[in-house]
């Protein structure tokens, strides 16, 4: 069975709570692991490794998908999924982009990669801020995908009401809304390694795992108990903050792909150019 719908990411923007909200849901079918990355990263693995990941899907699913937040980035993605998968619908959810590089940063953090502060990391990891260049990668996707087939939301309509925020997905994937589902949960919150050490090392792993084709155990892991061994919440006064200064400053490095993302979008996100927000 072909998927009928892509998460084409970008990461930090609330691609957990989405994959568990679609797990949860009867009429809905994603793998065991998110993250598959096969159209950027293992496409050389051929389109029989990446169907096998759907061969549990129930007959009578309605949407059957994969959510692998990296996609965004890649040109080759978008040109493979547009000759692989004809006619397939792409989720988007996008987040202020100062608020996701900030965030992208304490992920960072958390994986054991730096332990810099967020301005001497935004010189030595330029991706930072190419990451939230949203109309740079989503206007490759526009551009060989029917509009009618991508669904842009706004992470601020998740973190503001959730349930709405999951109407309007499943009303684009053709899924009915369920009441038992929870909706509520929390977005996964940042958090800081018990050890950086161990933390980059289980990151190592993972990337092993992916690379024996062992995705599934990845997914396995990840969502065990296991996982919350490793990372612990910020205790009060301990996470890192933003200076203003240099949210103002990414605020203006952001503003001409903000704007271009309006047009190409037809939204007003005029509350990401607010330097206070």
């Amino acid at each position: 069975m072909q998927p009928s719908f892509l998460f084409i990411g970008p990461d930090k923007c609330g691609s957990t709570w989405l994959y568990e909200i679609l797990l949860e849901h009867p009429c809905c079918y994603v793998p065991e692991c998110k993250d598959i990355y096969f159209f950027d990263r293992y496409y050389h693995r051929g389109t029989a490794w990446y169907l096998s990941f759907f061969g549990e899907a129930p007959a009578g699913s309605v949407a059957v998908g994969e959510l692998s937040h990296d996609y965004i980035f890649s040109v080759s993605a978008a040109e493979r999924i547009s000759r692989d998968l004809p006619g397939v619908k792409l989720l988007s959810s996008l987040r202020n982009p100062v608020d996701r590089t900030f965030s992208q940063y304490l992920f960072m953090i958390r994986g054991g990669r730096t332990r810099e502060p967020f301005e001497t990391a935004l010189q030595k990891f330029p991706w930072l801020i190419d990451g939230s260049m949203y109309h740079k990668h989503l206007s490759e996707y526009f551009r060989r995908f029917d509009r009618r087939d991508i669904k842009v939301v706004l992470f601020d309509r998740l973190v503001a009401d959730p349930r709405d925020f999951a109407r309007e997905i499943f009303e684009f994937l053709g899924l009915p809304f369920l009441d038992s589902i929870r909706y509520e949960r929390q977005v996964l919150p940042a958090s800081r390694p018990r050890s950086a050490v161990i933390a980059r090392l289980a990151k190592l792993g993972a990337n092993a795992c992916r690379n024996m084709r062992l995705t599934n155990l990845v997914g396995t892991v990840k969502y065990s108990p296991l996982a919350g061994l490793l990372y612990r919440k910020y205790r009060k006064g301990e996470k890192p903050a933003m200076d203003p200064e240099t949210r103002r400053r990414l605020v203006e490095i952001f503003r001409p792909d903000v704007h271009k993302l309006e047009d190409l979008l037809g939204k007003d996100l005029s509350q990401w150019l607010e330097p206070g927000n």
